[in-house]
């Protein structure tokens, strides 16, 4: 393991300037999404709102991500990621301030659209502007870092998530009054990492006509339609995690927060390594076997005693989601230059429509009292989608396509 960390780290002088400052914009961005995760469906239940609503509001935000998304992406693909990555952190700015200034419903409700509509501007384009800083060969470790770096700074602020109860104990002041230095905090963040990514220059000049619809890439896009299932089990789960928490064993974000923190650290470090491991055993294989052996864990957790649940949740967490770098390196390492963008969000849309209709789904069944139902259905729906992707996509590895070893990846058409 240690050969394997120090292989990743001597790859970090080679990266480009503006890979770097991509890199870092993104791990400044994950020190309010950390305590946000952890936090806001907890804070929101604290503040007297049920499951179903709860539930109701991460479900908005994901769904007008989704019916967004492609359309900033081919706008990104037309005219260029950057412009549409910095339209992209205005709504963000305006919807953590709401959060600061006001738990009103209404206004809640308007701030989780404008996340949405941040996160369509941002994620596609973030990521083919990345992949445009990388090379084939150092592709990978580029993204196992970015995953690193923004797993360490969600770690940190999932910690400092848990601060809220301290806050209100020592300073005697409401929930609400409690939360609000943790999402001033989010905002300042937001701003200074706008400043480091506005220092980014762009290589890639647009395109002439406009197009919502990848044409090289479309047989592997469609193929990538399976990973709807993910999405809709994540969604009813993943999303909901922190209030399972709450509702099952009483525990507050003062606990909450160290456990995901943890979590989420070790889960970084295990990703910083996945590049070294695929190298040996593949993409593809390295995805599957790692995602598969997560399910089980997935299935028996919401019958575990705390004591138990806690490191259950921490194994299913790195073994799920370690190898999202190198499926991040697998999807952009395929797709023509100018299609990355637009295939990325109908990539994204495949897991974020089913993703957006999960969180209430979950609230449906927390609200009745079922906290083990969606922690089933989600089991099923991972089988479904892994065993899939591992048929559709092995043939692809073993004929060197996506390959990370001395094959390098060849986008589709070519």
């Amino acid at each position: 393991m240690s050969f394997f960390l120090i292989n990743q780290i001597r790859q970090l002088a080679k990266f480009d300037p503006d890979a770097k400052k991509l890199i870092a914009a993104d791990g400044i961005i994950s020190l309010t999404s950390g305590f946000m995760y952890t936090d806001f469906s907890v804070y929101l239940n604290q503040m007297g709102y049920d499951p179903l609503r709860i539930g109701f509001l991460l479900s908005l935000s994901t769904l007008t991500a989704s019916f967004l998304t492609l359309f900033a992406a081919g706008l990104s693909d037309k005219f260029g990621r950057r412009r549409i990555i910095i339209a992209g952190f205005f709504p963000m700015f305006i919807g953590t301030l709401i959060y600061t200034v006001t738990f009103s419903y209404s206004f809640l409700i308007v701030a989780a659209v404008l996340n949405g509509i941040s996160f369509a501007s941002i994620g596609s384009s973030f990521m083919a502007l990345l992949t445009e800083k990388t090379k084939p060969e150092n592709r990978n470790s580029v993204f196992a870092t970015s995953s690193l770096m923004n797993g360490l700074a969600m770690t940190t602020s999932m910690v400092i998530g848990g601060l809220p109860p301290v806050i209100a104990t020592y300073f005697h002041v409401t929930t609400f009054d409690s939360f609000r230095p943790l999402f001033a905090f989010g905002l300042f963040c937001e701003i200074a990492a706008f400043l480091v990514f506005y220092g980014v220059r762009e290589n890639y000049k647009g395109k002439d006509k406009i197009s919502f619809l990848p044409k090289k890439a479309s047989k592997f896009v469609i193929k990538l339609s399976i990973l709807g299932f993910i999405g809709l089990g994540a969604g009813m789960v993943v999303e909901l995690f922190p209030l399972w928490f709450y509702l099952k064993f009483g525990i507050n974000v003062n606990s909450i927060g160290p456990l995901f923190a943890a979590s989420m650290l070790l889960t970084s470090l295990a990703s910083f390594l996945t590049p070294e491991i695929a190298k040996k055993f593949g993409n593809v294989k390295t995805i599957a076997y790692t995602e598969a052996t997560s399910i089980t864990i997935l299935a028996v957790l919401p019958f575990a005693s705390i004591y138990l649940a806690a490191p259950l949740f921490v194994i299913r967490n790195i073994l799920m989601n370690m190898s999202s770098p190198i499926m991040n390196s697998f999807i952009m390492g395929i797709i023509p230059e100018e299609e990355r963008a637009t295939s990325s969000a109908i990539i994204g849309l495949f897991d974020s429509i089913p993703r957006s209709f999960g969180p209430a789904l979950g609230g449906y069944f927390f609200n009745l009292g079922d906290l083990p139902a969606p922690f089933l259905i989600a089991a099923t729906l991972y089988s479904v989608s892994i065993g899939f992707f591992f048929e559709l996509f092995k043939s692809v590895e073993s004929k060197g396509h996506g390959a990370i070893n001395k094959n390098i990846p060849k986008p589709i058409g070519d």
